[in-house]
């Protein structure tokens, strides 16, 4: 009993094979849909599938037109192999080449029909046609790097040459498939093209997973050299970060001394170590201390700024009464708008009756927010334009304190970033003095002592900034 079975039983069966391959990598493409090249390689199997069942259910291979269709699914097939090999390694597709091509066997396949070709010519024809897509593919996976490719593109093209093989050795025997001497062969040979199918499918897969594997070295050594450079970097920083705790060492001990010794000396007359002060030396002295130690935890905080921004600052938080801490500051803030100047505006809108209200706060940072407020508000309007400095019983848990000038204002971009360190609003560094960490610094002590930071602003307007102090659970306590 003979063991080989016929070509139209052997070309039902492929149609299973290339159903089986063609969902292989369907499925495949959906879970790499960012490769463009394995949809074009799903034709490969489905053209083959197509021209499968053709050839099965045909019975009269000479006359119907039905058996052209199915030649040219096969070099549609082996087309879109092609273009999936040039998608893979990023060439250009020549779409206008593949177009007359495709034109050119079609127009042949109609000449053929009219002429009443047979099985040898029309066999003759397509091997042809279709051995160059099938070159091409092998050349197009030929320029992949051997490093990268090596094993993946030497599988795939083997089998794609197999097949070009099967088909020299039909030219060889002149595709005379009705010889009953060369029909087992034929047969067998039928069955190594479809093999071979298979095992290029499989290599289409193979290199696909090449790809990601090249992806993940280099992404690997992508992240290994900014690891080793962000080591470098850390490094740097560690030693610029010793380098400039040295520095605000430095500068921390040069410039308190001399402040030390101001407060010191202030200290001394407001006690009367040198002579009786009368009420005006008095008040002149307690200005000088209260600017000295401003000045000293300004200092203080500038040289630490990380520390404030992270919240390790020091906060002291009282119980007073915050009219009179108002009133207090006044002297201060009227030396920066000037003295003499009548550009400063005070509202106090706490009731008379809540004059002794008191709340919870840090009494040196109170003053140091509300100077900056005030140095803002100077430094970002023209001279002699409006400041209001207002005081108002904001809510049943806030007293509010506001600063508000006519000043450029902030453009809407940079509203944003105004509490961020270094940030100028947008506006010339040279036209400003300060390095813009400030209200950084504000934001930060005010939420440590539990209030709320915000302002308004409009461009051409000027801007509103306000805190919102915490009141006291202790509501009436007259403290000094």
């Amino acid at each position: 009993m003979s063991l080989f079975i016929d070509i139209a039983t052997l070309t039902s069966v492929s149609a299973t094979f290339y159903l089986v391959l063609l969902m292989l990598l369907f499925i495949f493409w959906q879970q790499n849909r960012n490769f463009e090249a394995i949809i074009w390689w799903c034709g490969f199997p489905f053209f083959r599938f197509i021209n499968s069942i053709i050839s099965s259910d045909t019975i009269d291979y000479d006359f119907e037109i039905i058996v052209y269709v199915g030649n040219l699914a096969i070099l549609v097939s082996d087309t879109f192999l092609l273009i999936g090999c040039l998608k893979f390694t990023n060439k250009k597709v020549p779409w206008k080449i593949i177009s007359a091509y495709l034109s050119i066997f079609i127009l042949l396949c109609f000449v053929q029909h009219s002429w009443n070709a047979n099985l040898v010519q029309r066999s003759q024809a397509l091997v042809i046609f279709d051995t160059i897509p099938l070159v091409a593919a092998i050349y197009t996976l030929s320029r992949l790097k051997n490093n990268e490719y090596l094993i993946e593109k030497f599988f795939t093209s083997f089998w794609l040459v197999f097949g070009i093989a099967i088909y020299i050795y039909w030219i060889l025997i002149d595709f005379d498939f009705e010889n009953v001497a060369l029909r087992n062969n034929a047969v067998t040979s039928l069955a190594f093209v479809y093999l071979s199918h298979i095992f290029v499918t499989v290599g289409l897969i193979i290199l696909i997973i090449a790809e990601h594997r090249n992806k993940l070295i280099t992404e690997l050594k992508l992240n290994q050299a900014l690891e080793h450079d962000l080591e470098e970097t850390l490094e740097k920083a560690k030693a610029a970060n010793e380098e400039k705790n040295q520095f605000l060492a430095n500068m921390s001990h040069e410039l308190r001394n001399p402040l030390n010794i101001i407060i010191g000396y202030a200290e001394s007359l407001r006690l009367g170590i040198y002579g009786t002060l009368n009420d005006k030396q008095t008040e002149y002295v307690e200005n000088i201390s209260g600017g000295g130690e401003l000045l000293l935890k300004l200092i203080t905080d500038l040289l630490n700024l990380s520390d404030v921004e992270e919240g390790r600052v020091d906060i002291l938080l009282e119980e007073v009464n915050l009219v009179r801490l108002f009133e207090k500051t006044l002297p201060l803030l009227r030396e920066i708008t000037g003295k003499e100047s009548s550009r400063l505006t005070v509202i106090n809108k706490i009731p008379a009756s809540k004059d002794a209200t008191s709340a919870s706060v840090d009494i040196i940072r109170i003053k140091q927010i509300l100077i900056n407020f005030m140095s803002n508000a100077v430094k970002y309007s023209d001279d002699d334009t409006p400041i209001t400095l207002q005081i108002n019983d904001h809510d049943e848990a806030y007293f509010r304190i506001s600063v508000k000038d006519a000043g450029y204002g902030i453009p809407e971009e940079h509203k944003n970033s105004v509490f961020e360190p270094f940030n100028r609003a947008g506006i010339d560094e040279n036209k400003v003095e300060g390095i813009g960490v400030g209200l950084s610094i504000a934001k930060s002590l005010i939420e440590e002592m539990k209030g709320r930071i915000g302002f308004d602003s409009k461009v051409g307007a000027g801007s509103t900034f306000w805190i919102d102090i915490p009141k006291s659970k202790q509501h009436r306590l007259p403290i000094g």
